[in-house]
């Protein structure tokens, strides 16, 4: 398993062994089908126990912890957690809450191609015949911007850290962002080529908001959350509780409770603000890839160059790449996530740490090993 620069790790969707369907009858189940059922939870349980020994070992090695959500076939995911669930010590549940990074760019995709839809407007037109005031993407096309092809130079170069440093407590708009890069040159001419910028979901965070008339918080309640009943899955800071803490290189103290995260997360805005919880995103990727979320045509645009190009609007390919896999990962100071799910398959793997000082490689390659081995 090799790792890039930008995304956290990449893991094999993974099946756990899943018990035998029982033809119901009314003389019930034979001894052979007993037989085989039972064989079958008892190697579903030892996949189970090795799992969560796996991540008892990670979680004992390190300070933070670690939550998965692994599933096959569309079966409800196998949760596990360990670990501690930030500086406090206290233990860290299946459900808990993790600061996501990257992965809130996937959501914002399904946002705009749903507000799209519903406005009869292209991918391919120019985000300032709908945003005129976005003078910063002039040229720019929709698609361009949720594809990474724009040219946008990246907001989180030069100014921002110092600027985040000197005041963590400052809440940032979408606009004092957009500024730090306004008088910038862009990197090349939109849609030359693929180039990663959190700029344009910053963008894309406020052309929804144009072309909806609600926040970017109110969105993604009625669009997504609501829908499909994710009680773990919001913008901080937008709902007024803490996700769990989380342990860092990068962060003076150490840890995301060591200094204020506000100016972090509000300047994170649609690139990477989502708080969520391994159920709910393995919930949320299930839904999309099978059409709870987009138009047929909508879905087969986002997904559109997958998996030859490696990346397309707001998703990834799975890695290993697989005809129908996508997959996304996320980085921010004191965590990690990963999430991948392949509708051929009915394949979920989730991932999420609230320490981002180590790499999780290995543990997903163990994880990885005892499915192989059911």
């Amino acid at each position: 398993m090799n790792l890039s620069t930008r995304r956290t790790y990449n893991a094999t969707v993974a099946a756990v062994a899943a018990a035998v369907v029982l033809t119901a009858c009314a003389s019930g189940p034979g001894t052979e089908e007993r037989v085989a059922a039972s064989s079958d939870t008892e190697k579903a349980d030892n996949v189970g126990a090795t799992r969560q020994q796996l991540l008892n070992a990670w979680a004992k090695d390190g300070r933070g912890g670690v939550a998965v959500a692994i599933g096959d076939r569309d079966e409800k995911p196998h949760v596990l957690a360990a670990g501690t669930d930030g500086p406090g010590g206290g233990s860290l549940t299946p459900d808990a809450e993790f600061r996501v990074g990257s992965l809130t760019k996937t959501f914002v995709a399904v946002m705009v191609l749903q507000a799209l839809d519903e406005k009869e407007i292209g991918l391919d037109d120019l985000v300032t015949r709908h945003a005129p005031d976005l003078a910063i993407a002039e040229g720019i096309t929709i698609r361009q911007l949720l594809a990474h092809r724009s040219g946008l130079p990246e907001y989180t170069d030069g100014e921002l850290a110092p600027a985040v440093q000197a005041n963590p407590t400052r809440t940032w708009t979408p606009e004092d962002v957009l500024a730090l890069v306004a008088d910038q040159p862009r990197d090349f001419p939109p849609g030359e080529r693929f180039a990663y910028s959190n700029t344009n979901y910053i963008v894309a965070g406020v052309l929804l908001e144009r072309l909806t008339g609600q926040s970017l918080a109110d969105n993604l309640r009625s669009r997504i959350v609501d829908r499909l009943n994710l009680g773990a899955t919001y913008f901080s800071p937008d709902i007024r509780r803490e996700p769990i803490g989380g342990f860092s290189s990068s962060l003076p103290g150490g840890d995301t409770e060591a200094v204020p995260y506000r100016a972090l997360e509000t300047s994170a805005g649609a690139a990477g603000a989502l708080v969520s919880s391994a159920p709910d995103l393995a919930t949320f990727l299930r839904a999309l890839a099978h059409g709870e979320l987009l138009a047929d045509d909508s879905y087969a645009e986002m997904v559109s160059g997958l998996p030859a190009e490696g990346h397309s609007l707001g998703v990834f390919a799975a890695d290993p790449p697989s005809e129908t896999g996508i997959s996304n990962s996320g980085a921010i100071p004191g965590f990690t996530a990963y999430m991948q799910y392949d509708p051929a398959t009915g394949d979920t793997f989730v991932l999420l740490l609230n320490d981002d000082t180590r790499s999780p490689e290995h543990l997903a390659e163990a994880l990885l090993s005892t499915v192989r081995a059911a």
